[in-house]
């Protein structure tokens, strides 16, 4: 099968897990027989050939000279950088005419190509693993869900199916409708559950889809030690670790703020140290970070440390006795995955996608997102139970183990080759 992927961002230029995750993918329908065509952006400058893939990096992103910079062009520049995409899109569907379009991550990309992928004769599948094209069809939407949801304190609420009655009303008006030559509309595939709700309650409709849970590749178990989590990792202190991209949605104040509440000795130790491991891309967010740190009186118990590779988190996870993961909003998390199939006890927001990874209680802890409260109770409930970080530890290592890379490729896989 002759697959066209469409990305923002490819590696090596990448900012998150969702690049990551698409060339990984990529690479695996290679391995599978299939032929792959990227087309992405031309941003990060840096260019890398990956064996069986064929890469066109001549896309531009509608922002500044980083991601996290708006765009400062004119309206006509901005309807320049459209029409060019456009062109390039429809060159590429002449030239490669794929068998299908994967399309993944389209943020900061003109919205006129959503539309020609809708409007146009090829079959189409989304990659849904965040929000980006609910911002194209409904921004108002997203803006009020992350005004109200995300940074406040309204609750998700799942919409309800429609009943039966009323689908099987919309397949006779289907059935009975004139046969036109329509153009296969857009197919999904969701990372999570959580993000089919988030769609279905923006009003995005899709002709097919399937909820695929990200995956990741996890090393033999037997080429590491799972520490003995009965036991701190170094006697007298408790080691926290925050790892993640260092923006306001990852919610790293978070820890910062619980570790400001947390009293050593009422632990049964002598520090409480907390290693926050991520990126600084983000300068706005980096001061109100630095600020978060100052106000907390406990800069001398915080570590700044640079992202590591995939490769190096089992180490990483090693070295710590608690994983706290204080996100705002989470459509389904890689290094979630990562950190309980290493069997480090876990803290996790209880939003978003994370209680399809995380069991509270036996696969973790979940805790009221931006409730630092609520993190330093889960932390201190850790800290004085041994017996409860051994058990956290094991049920997150089989939890985390369930969510594997190939399974994820072999759902994908029959979906792109599964025509209606």
């Amino acid at each position: 099968m002759r697959i066209l992927i469409l990305s923002n961002l490819y590696p090596p230029n990448v900012i998150g897990g969702y690049e990551r995750l698409c060339h990984q993918v990529a690479s695996d329908l290679v391995r599978r027989g299939h032929e792959v065509v990227v087309l992405t952006s031309r941003y990060g400058g840096k260019v890398a050939d990956y064996p069986g893939q064929t890469i066109l990096r001549e896309l531009d992103l509608l922002t500044g000279p980083d991601i996290y910079t708006p765009f400062a062009g004119t309206a006509e520049d901005r309807a320049a950088i459209g029409r060019a995409s456009l062109a390039t899109l429809q060159r590429v569907l002449d030239e490669v005419r794929p068998d299908v379009i994967f399309a993944w991550n389209l943020f900061f990309l003109d919205s006129s190509l959503l539309t020609a992928l809708e409007n146009g004769p090829y079959r189409t599948i989304v990659m849904l693993t965040d929000n980006w094209l609910l911002v194209m069809r409904n921004p108002h939407f997203v803006s009020d869900f992350f005004r109200d949801v995300v940074h406040g304190q309204t609750p998700f609420i799942v919409p309800r199916p429609a009943p039966a009655w009323r689908r099987l009303a919309r397949r006779i008006r289907r059935a009975l409708a004139p046969a036109t030559p329509a153009s296969p509309p857009l197919e999904a595939i969701f990372g999570s559950g959580f993000m089919r709700d988030f769609y279905a309650a923006g009003g995005s409709a899709f002709a097919r889809h399937a909820v695929i849970h990200n995956g990741v590749s996890l090393p033999p178990q037997e080429s590491f030690v799972v520490p003995d989590r009965r036991r701190l990792v170094e006697p007298g202190t408790l080691r926290l670790l925050f790892a993640g991209r260092l923006v306001d949605l990852k919610g790293a104040h978070t820890a910062v703020e619980a570790l400001s509440l947390l009293d050593p000795a009422a632990l049964g130790v002598d520090r409480i140290l907390l290693t926050v491991v991520g990126d600084s891309q983000d300068a706005a967010y980096m001061r109100s970070f630095e600020d978060a740190i100052a106000r907390s009186g406990r800069a001398e118990d915080i570590v700044m440390a640079p992202t590591v590779g995939e490769h190096e988190l089992p180490q990483l996870f090693a070295a710590h006795d608690l994983y706290i993961f204080p996100s705002l909003y989470e459509p389904f998390s890689l290094t979630l995955i990562h950190a309980l199939a290493c069997g480090i006890p876990t803290i996790a927001t209880r939003i978003g996608g994370n209680p399809e990874i995380v069991q509270d209680g036996q696969s973790g802890l979940l805790f009221d997102k931006g409730d630092a409260q609520d993190l330093a109770r889960g932390i201190s409930r850790l800290a004085t139970d041994a017996a409860l970080r051994r058990r956290l530890s094991d049920g997150g290592q089989a939890a985390g183990r369930a969510f594997t890379f190939e399974r994820m490729v072999g759902e994908m896989e029959r979906v792109l080759t599964d025509r209606p």
